[in-house]
C-alpha cells in the first residue's frame, strides 16, 4: 500500500496495512510499568502510536489503541524524589498495584501515576483505551496463556539462552509469583507439576503452597513472555520498542521467536524509537534517579499542539534534546513559521512542503482539525518582554499590545495560552539577562558625573521626541549621537545607569526598543531625581 505522504507516520502505517492485509480493525499498542513518575521520554512511545493510529486512519482503516499499563510488576527500586521513602521501603518486592499511594491521593502508587499520566494525553488529544494488568492477571483473564506457557518453557528457554552468556536453569519457569501471605516475589523454589497446579514456597515468610493457576490473583508471566503473550491475546499489529527492547537478542527480538512458537502468531510491525534528553542534562531520564521532565512540566512552556509537533518533527529513531532554555525562543519561531508555510497551497516545487504539513497536521489536537488560515501568533520573545512591562499579566498584556492582533475568540484563547506559557518561561527558566522587573518609582542610584550627564541629556531627548512613532534603528543611532558622542559618556556606562534607574541591573533588553514599550512618560517618570 502506498503512503499517504513521505512522513514517517505516514510510511509505518503503510507497512502495517501491507503485512497485516485487509482487517476490520487494526490494532496499535503502548504500555509501560508506572514504577516512577512517567516522564516526556516515556511519551515518546504512546505518541509514536498515537502519531501511527491517526496514519492508518486516514487511511480509511479502524483502529484499536490500547495502552497497557504493566502494574502488576514489581516494585524492586524506590525512586529518589518521591515523599514517604521509609514506607515505601518497605513495600519493595510488592506489586506496584499493591503500594500505598505515597502522595495519599490515590488507592495505590501505581494509581497515582495511571492517573496522572492519563490526565497529561488528554490534553494532548490521545485518549487510547487503557489495560491495567494487575487486573487482567489478577482476575485469571490470561490463565489458559500462562498455562502454555508453562507447558512448553523448554521452547522459551532455548530461544533465551541463544542470547545469554550462562543458560538458564533447568527448572526455569517463565513466570513470577506473589506470595499469598506477604505478596512478596521472593521464592526459595517455584515449581510447575503440570495441569494447573503451581507450587512454590516464599523466601520471605516461609508460606508453602500449591495453587490453582485458574484462581489465584498472584501469577504473571515475566516480561521477556509476557510481551509476546499479550501481542497473540490482543491481536497487536503495531507495537514501537525503546533501544533497550531493539538490540539484537532484546526484548523485541527474543519476543517475536516466542510469540511465533508459543502462541503461533507472527510479531507485530516495529519500530524503534531512541531516547529524548532534557537539553543540558547528564543523559537519558530516570524516575528512579529522579532527573526528568514530565508532560505536564513540559506543557507548562510548550502548548499542547507544539508538544505534539515536536514529536511530529523527530524522526523515532533520533535522539533529540526537548529545550528550556533560550532554545525555546526558537522553537516557537520554528513552530510559526511553519504554521504559516504549511497553511498556504503547495508551493509548484514542493520541496520539504509535504512532510512539514503532515507534520502539522498530525500535531493538530483534535483529529482532522486543521485551520483555514494560520492564526494570530504573538513573537514568544517580544511576549516574554512585554509579559514583564505588565508585571505578567496577561489580560493587561494583551489590552496594551494585542488587543487589535489577537480579535477572535479563538485568537484571544491562543494568545492567553501562549501568554501563560512565555510567562512560566520567564520565571522558572529564563537566563538572567532576560528578566527583569520595573521600578515603580524612581529610585536613588549611584552614579559617575558622566553617567548622570547621560541620563540628564536622555531626558531631555524624550521630552521632545515621540516614543510611540520613532524607529527602534533611529532611535538607537539618536541615542549615540545625541547622548554618548555628545557627552563622551562610554556607552557601556550610559545603558547601565539607564538600566539601573529602569529595573535596579547593569544590563536587560535592547534599550531602544525597550524605551519604545515603556513610553515616554513611563521612562521620564523612572529617570527622575538625577
Amino acid at each position: 500500500m502506498k503512503p499517504l505522504t513521505p512522513h514517517w507516520a505516514d510510511q509505518a502505517a503503510a507497512r502495517v496495512a501491507a503485512a497485516c492485509g485487509d482487517k476490520d480493525s487494526y490494532t496499535v499498542a503502548s504500555g509501560i510499568t508506572p514504577s516512577g513518575v512517567v516522564h516526556i521520554g516515556n511519551f515518546r512511545e504512546v505518541i509514536t502510536v498515537d502519531l501511527v493510529a491517526r496514519a492508518l486512519r486516514s487511511l480509511g482503516k479502524k483502529v484499536r489503541f490500547i495502552y497497557s499499563w504493566d502494574d502488576f510488576d514489581t516494585l524492586r527500586k524506590v525512586p529518589v524524589n518521591l515523599p514517604n521513602q521509609e514506607m515505601l521501603t518497605e513495600n519493595l518486592r510488592r506489586p506496584i498495584s499493591r503500594v500505598p499511594d505515597p502522595y495519599g491521593e490515590d488507592k495505590s502508587y501505581a494509581a497515582h501515576n495511571e492517573r496522572v499520566f492519563e490526565e497529561e494525553l488528554k490534553q494532548v488529544g490521545i485518549d487510547p483505551e487503557f489495560l491495567y494488568q494487575s487486573e487482567r492477571y489478577g482476575s485469571g483473564l490470561y490463565a489458559e496463556q500462562i498455562k502454555v506457557a508453562l507447558e512448553k518453557r523448554d521452547v522459551i528457554r532455548k530461544i533465551l539462552d541463544a542470547f545469554r552468556a550462562e543458560p538458564l536453569a533447568a527448572d526455569w519457569l517463565p513466570t513470577t509469583i506473589y506470595c499469598s501471605r506477604c505478596e512478596r516475589d521472593r521464592m526459595e523454589y517455584e515449581r510447575y507439576p503440570g495441569g494447573y497446579d503451581y507450587s512454590y514456597k516464599c523466601g520471605s515468610c516461609g508460606l508453602e503452597e500449591t495453587i490453582d493457576i485458574r484462581k489465584t490473583s498472584n501469577l504473571k508471566l515475566n516480561w521477556r513472555t509476557d510481551w509476546p503473550m499479550r501481542w497473540a491475546y490482543e491481536g497487536v499489529d503495531f507495537e514501537p520498542g525503546g533501544k533497550d527492547h531493539s538490540s539484537d537478542g532484546g526484548s523485541y527480538d527474543t519476543g517475536k521467536r516466542i510469540v511465533k512458537e508459543v502462541w503461533g502468531r507472527e510479531a507485530p510491525q516495529y519500530l524503534q524509537y531512541d531516547f529524548v534528553l532534557i537539553k543540558g542534562g547528564t543523559g537519558k531520564m530516570s524516575s528512579s534517579k529522579g532527573e526528568l521532565i514530565t508532560l505536564s512540566e513540559a506543557m507548562a512552556v510548550y502548548e499542547p499542539q507544539m508538544v505534539r509537533w515536536i514529536f511530529a518533527n523527530q524522526r523515532p529513531n533520533t535522539d533529540f534534546a526537548i529545550a528550556f532554555d533560550t532554545d525555546v525562543i526558537k522553537v516557537y519561531d520554528e513552530f510559526d513559521r511553519a504554521e504559516q508555510f504549511v497553511l498556504q497551497p503547495m508551493p509548484q516545487n514542493p520541496g520539504k512542503w509535504p512532510v512539514m504539513r503532515r507534520a502539522y497536521e498530525l500535531s493538530c489536537l483534535g483529529e482532522g482539525e486543521v485551520p483555514a488560515k494560520a492564526p494570530y501568533r504573538a513573537p514568544f520573545r517580544e511576549l516574554t518582554g512585554r509579559l514583564q512591562l505588565c508585571d505578567g499579566d496577561v489580560e493587561r498584556t494583551w489590552a496594551v499590545y494585542y488587543k487589535d492582533k489577537a480579535v477572535t475568540p479563538e485568537e484571544k484563547a491562543a494568545f492567553r495560552s501562549r501568554a501563560e506559557r512565555a510567562w512560566n518561561w520567564v520565571q522558572d527558566y529564563a537566563p538572567d539577562e532576560f528578566r527583569f522587573s520595573i521600578h515603580k518609582e524612581a529610585v536613588p542610584v549611584a552614579m559617575s558625573e558622566q553617567q548622570k550627564a547621560a541620563v540628564v541629556a536622555l531626558r531631555g531627548l524624550l521630552q521632545g521626541l515621540d516614543l510611540a512613532s520613532i524607529e527602534a534603528k533611529d532611535l538607537n543611532q539618536r541615542l549615540y549621537d545625541d547622548i554618548i558622542h555628545t557627552t563622551g559618556c562610554d556607552g557601556k556606562e550610559f545603558f547601565s545607569a539607564v538600566y539601573q534607574k529602569i529595573i535596579g541591573r547593569d544590563q536587560g533588553p535592547r534599550l531602544p526598543g525597550f524605551l519604545k514599550e515603556l513610553g515616554n512618560d513611563r521612562v521620564l517618570k523612572l529617570l527622575a531625581d538625577v
